[in-house]
């Protein structure tokens, strides 16, 4: 399993003119990081955000990207330093990849004004498979 699909933004698209924003990819399967988990997609959502993505809204820092932060899925690898959950565990991913956890945002629970968040879908890959 080297090779996956995926819908992929690649650039910013105006709605009312494009109806088929997102491209099918066939790319690598990712490489769990030190502490990642590496998830086989169930199901994805799609919400405003990912409008607000492809209309430029909120535009990822660099195309292409894999849109879609409202995932379900089973654990299918590990970083060597992933503890938290066994392979096989069914996960949910939510719009928050990273954030420090630290500053006064994150200890009040609004860690989207955290100066490192991270979006999943837009600052790293989210999870919109094409099939």
């Amino acid at each position: 399993m080297n090779q996956m699909n995926a819908m992929m933004l690649t650039r910013i698209h105006d709605l009312s003119r494009s109806d088929a924003p997102l491209e099918w990819r066939t790319v690598p399967v990712p490489t769990p990081g030190e502490t990642d988990i590496l998830i086989q997609v169930t199901a994805c959502g799609v919400c405003h955000t990912e409008l607000d993505e492809i209309e430029g809204r909120t535009p990822p820092p660099r195309f292409p990207v894999i849109p879609g932060h409202q995932v379900v899925g089973r654990v299918i690898g590990m970083g060597p330093a992933a503890d938290r959950f066994a392979i096989g565990d069914r996960v949910g991913v939510a719009w928050i990849y990273h954030a420090c956890g630290h500053c006064r945002y994150c200890r009040e629970g609004l860690e989207n004004l955290c100066s490192e968040f991270a979006a999943t879908g837009r600052d790293a890959h989210g999870a919109m498979p094409s099939s």
